[in-house]
């Protein structure tokens, strides 16, 4: 049964600090839990530095469009480059230390910074990196789309690696005048990124939201005259209570407050500055 789009929305690129533009989609604002933050950037510089995150997986996904490459280190060790087409997942779970910048100063990075929520069950699991490189991305390619499986799967074919969390994130490149099926949960969401469609008499373009009802297990997308390029995203929520704490999320208040003590107490590892 075809999904209804419930709203749409229309965004843009807006500063948040120097060398750093980004369009920022909060779960707080818009109904796409279990992603919890879903930000298109473009970034040319270092910005933050090494900073803690726990209780969540932040993904970061390079567009393949993307002029540059990012570094991302961890305070367990890993050093990884994150290049155009890549993607890099740093399950946080109890506490880690990391770090992401362009690994060329003053060369624009398109990408995403995309946070997955976990359950109470596994919201302290053990700290742990995935990485991608982009030719380690499975693509179902026909004559009318590329799709690029980021996460979950589609048709035969299934992402690299699995989250604590079953989603299912999709690049799809539709040609024009294309319509296609996507099999969707109950949670469902389009972000526009180049040319234009639309999907249940919604039209949409570059950064442009569209969240579907509940009920139904199917979007249609039709591709407009030039064809379109957007993010699919998918997943059952898990409805449970969230705690926000900058960079940690917890189910409760005492789960938070025990979760800044650990890292008050310097227990999530440390990760100097980036030195050249």
């Amino acid at each position: 049964m075809k999904k209804k789009v419930i709203s749409r929305t229309v965004l843009q690129f807006t500063p948040d600090f120097p060398g750093l533009n980004g369009v920022n989609i909060m779960a707080r604002q818009f109904p796409i839990e279990p992603f919890l933050v879903f930000t298109e950037f473009r970034m040319d510089r270092p910005v933050f530095g090494p900073h803690p995150h726990a209780g969540i997986s932040v993904l970061t996904y390079m567009l393949p469009d993307s002029k540059g490459s990012f570094f991302n280190r961890d305070s367990q060790g890993d050093f990884s480059t994150i290049e155009p087409g890549g993607l890099h997942i740093t399950q946080a779970g109890s506490g880690i230390h990391h770090d992401e910048f362009p690994t060329v100063t003053g060369v624009e990075t398109h990408g995403f910074q995309i946070w997955i929520n976990h359950s109470k069950d596994n919201r302290l699991v053990a700290p742990q990196a995935m990485h991608a490189s982009a030719n380690q991305i499975p693509e179902v390619i026909s004559d009318s789309h590329r799709i690029r499986i980021l996460l979950g799967s589609f048709e035969k074919e299934k992402a690299l690696h699995s989250l604590v969390t079953p989603v299912t994130l999709l690049h799809i490149f539709l040609k024009p005048s294309i319509k296609i099926e996507l099999p969707a949960e109950a949670m469902a969401f389009v972000y526009g990124l180049q040319g234009a469609g639309k999907s249940d008499g919604n039209h949409f373009s570059g950064q442009t939201l569209l969240n579907y009802e509940a009920s139904g297990n199917a979007v249609h997308i039709e591709a407009g005259e030039e064809g379109a390029e957007f993010i699919f995203g998918t997943a059952v929520p898990l409805q449970e209570p969230i705690v926000y704490g900058g960079p940690f999320v917890m189910t409760s208040q005492e789960q938070m407050m025990a979760t800044q003590q650990l890292y008050a107490q310097g227990l999530m590892g440390s990760l100097a500055p980036f030195r050249v």
